[in-house]
């Protein structure tokens, strides 16, 4: 490109994939900005669940006409999974695109808790967001309109990880037995029918190792028709195998992963690890193939939707960059997401097939992201901070005087030191009280909240504090302490450079995706009590985090429908260790134990120093092992057989006074 054409304009479309919520940023939007030194414009606007349809009408909506030098779209991991029918892009809906749009009024509505236990008993939905046929339409709709104004398209081919369990992503996953992932959620099921009663006992019998009585309760179950049955018939296989069991196991699988849906899906996968352990390698490669094409609970691209990507380049002529040429499934944690380092592997490509020019920063560079609605395809002018409802628009002042009013309930109605327990909230009367006790009651599990005098405070002024997202409130405070200690006039090698290194205020500034105003501030506690306070809190919560000790692959990969999104606005969309282990419990008490650093930093309080600085190492000697292991874990399953890391993890425990 000419000198002239500097900065380039850069727009990135796609789904979780692409997406830059969380922080640090990593995903290949950020990497490649990075890579051209600054000196273009990235804007990316993939949000999670974004699918060829959304992308379509958004780009005709709102984007096409801002004069991009270059797009670049990657899609297809959501259209083939379980949604409500979008299809292909028709111009019709935009013959209201010159009518005025008011802005759009986000009231406040109580967010409600789900039961992440309770078995879902509603039909099965089967229909997906686009067929192959309308995801190449929407894809060619992108090029050609982008073409027309002269700007150049790279569509990329995503792959999929099809080693990862089938159907966990399924309302119903938990139910499900996995081969070769002893993961233990019984405890954790309710059902409120006899058949689920007895399903959740026949998990528990089966988890604690009493195969007999759990196999007889699955064939009670197994007779009749339903989603009970099938997963009866599933756990079945999956104990027989545990018993060395030659035929049974096989000729039930095979039966199951013929119908449809996630029981289908789950049965094709188990009987690929079946297989595989039985040294049938061809027949275990189909159906670990069968089962990722026919899931669609899990975010992952198929293959005909891979083939339908090369044919839109094809007819309409613009360049693609291949996955399958670049990554292999030793790039993915989780079912579709590269892993940092598979992310600067695709910013290469990207830089290398662009070959732009170098040059001067402009004004106009830089790296943004912007959030649309993954519903797009509906309505353009929601943001994902509306779909989600990460953000209300309520006056600062009518926060900050309900919370203070709740809190004086609170005191009223029993102690208010958290250092043994959570205090007892009033019964809200308010969608607004509701929220701002839901908020509350995330605090009080942050080591850095030790009494309801800290929730005063600190009390809640914000929409976005008492959202989907209640640790938006903390990453405020935590903010603020990141910056009194990055601020702090320290020398080389002090607890504040240690600080710096594990509370960043960047961090927690970008990981608010409505935005902390730079106005906001809040009044810190920099008093020796507080900062003591803070590291018995942290004390008292590992003593009690039994999950901190314990080997979580299997948990966690059971259980990724329940945290995956959550954790994606906090560390990232991309795959990394940390899915693997309780990574969010153990930075809770790091950021707490920075903020009793930053506390006695500032005091000069070298007793306090000491403890903080004592306990800080064994948290980060805790992080280690758990990273050794998990680690290595997209390259061999295997990995569950070994005591190595549940060996490793308790012993650590006697280091920090755990019996």
């Amino acid at each position: 490109m000419s000198r002239r054409d500097i900065p380039v304009r850069i727009l990135v479309l796609g789904d979780s994939c692409s997406a830059g919520i969380g922080a640090p940023q990593v995903v290949y939007p950020s990497v490649l900005h990075t890579m051209f030194k600054g000196v273009h414009r990235v804007e990316n606007h993939a949000v999670p669940g974004f699918t060829s349809a959304d992308a379509a009408r958004y780009f005709r909506r709102k984007m096409s006409r801002r004069g991009w030098d270059v797009v670049i779209v990657y899609l297809g991991n959501s259209d083939g999974a379980q949604s409500r029918y979008k299809g292909a892009y028709r111009s019709w809906r935009d013959r209201d695109r010159f009518l005025p749009r008011s802005p759009r009024e986000r009231p406040v509505v109580r967010i409600r808790q789900r039961n992440l236990g309770e078995f879902d008993d509603r039909d099965e939905r089967l229909t997906v967001a686009t067929s192959p046929e309308d995801f190449q339409r929407n894809v060619e709709s992108i090029a050609r309109e982008a073409r027309r104004r002269g700007t150049r398209v790279v569509l990329i081919n995503p792959i999929a990880n099809t080693g990862f369990p089938a159907a966990m992503m399924g309302s119903n996953a938990p139910y499900y037995k996995i081969v070769g992932l002893p993961a233990r959620l019984a405890d954790g099921l309710t059902g409120h029918t006899m058949p689920l009663h007895t399903l959740i006992d026949a998990l528990r019998l089966h988890e604690n190792g009493a195969l007999a009585e759990a196999a007889e309760k699955y064939r009670q179950l197994a007779c009749g028709e339903g989603r009970v049955p099938a997963i009866a018939l599933n756990n079945l296989a999956v104990l027989l195998h545990q018993q060395n069991d030659d035929e049974e196991p096989v000729a039930i699988l095979k039966k199951l992963a013929e119908t449809e849906g996630a029981s289908g899906a789950v049965a094709a996968y188990n009987l690929s690890r079946v297989l595989e352990t039985r040294g049938q390698q061809d027949q275990a490669h189909s159906y670990a193939a069968r089962a990722a094409e026919r899931d669609i609970n899990l975010y992952r691209i198929k293959n005909e939707y891979r083939r339908r990507i090369a044919a839109a380049s094809a007819r309409s002529n613009v360049e693609v960059v291949d996955l399958a040429e670049l990554l292999s499934p030793a790039d993915f944690v989780d079912y579709c997401h590269p892993t940092a380092e598979a992310h600067e592997t695709i910013a290469e490509a990207l830089a290398a097939r662009l070959a732009l020019t170098d040059g001067t920063v402009e004004s106009d560079a830089g790296y943004v992201c912007v959030y649309p609605s993954p519903d797009a395809y509906f309505d353009v002018t929601p943001t994902l901070a509306d779909h989600f409802s990460l953000d209300f628009d309520v006056a600062q002042p009518a926060v900050r005087q309900v919370a203070a009013e709740l809190l004086k309930s609170a005191r009223e109605l029993g102690p208010d030191d958290f250092l043994t327990g959570e205090p007892e909230w009033p019964e809200p009367r308010s969608d607004l009280q509701a929220n701002i006790i839901n908020t509350f009651r995330y605090a009080a599990g942050h080591p850095a909240i030790t009494s309801l005098d800290d929730l005063a405070q600190w009390l809640p002024e914000y929409g976005w504090e008492i959202g989907r997202f209640p640790e938006y409130y903390l990453c405020r405070i935590l903010h603020d302490y990141a910056t009194a200690a990055e601020t702090h006039p320290c020398a080389e090698g002090t607890a504040i450079e240690t600080v710096c290194r594990h509370l960043s205020s960047a961090v927690q500034r970008e990981r608010v995706l409505p935005g902390i105003p730079r106005a906001a501030s809040s009044r810190l506690r920099i008093d020796t009590l507080y900062s003591r306070r803070i590291l018995k809190k942290a004390q008292r919560q590992l003593a009690c985090s039994a999950a901190l000790f314990e080997d979580s692959r299997a948990h966690r990969i059971a259980t990724v429908r329940n945290w995956y999104l959550r954790e994606a606005f906090r560390f990232g969309a991309h795959s990394r260790c940390s899915m693997l282990y309780p990574a969010w419990t153990l930075e809770k008490l790091i950021e707490g134990v920075c903020v009793a650093l930053t506390i006695s930093a500032h005091q000069n309080e070298l007793e306090t120093e000491q403890l903080a600085l004592s306990l800080l190492e064994k948290l980060l000697r805790l992080r280690a092992v758990h990273e050794k292991y998990t680690v290595r874990h997209a390259r061999s399953w295997d990995l569950f057989e070994s005591e190595d890391y549940r060996t490793e993890l308790l012993a650590l425990r006697p280091v920090f006074d755990i019996q």
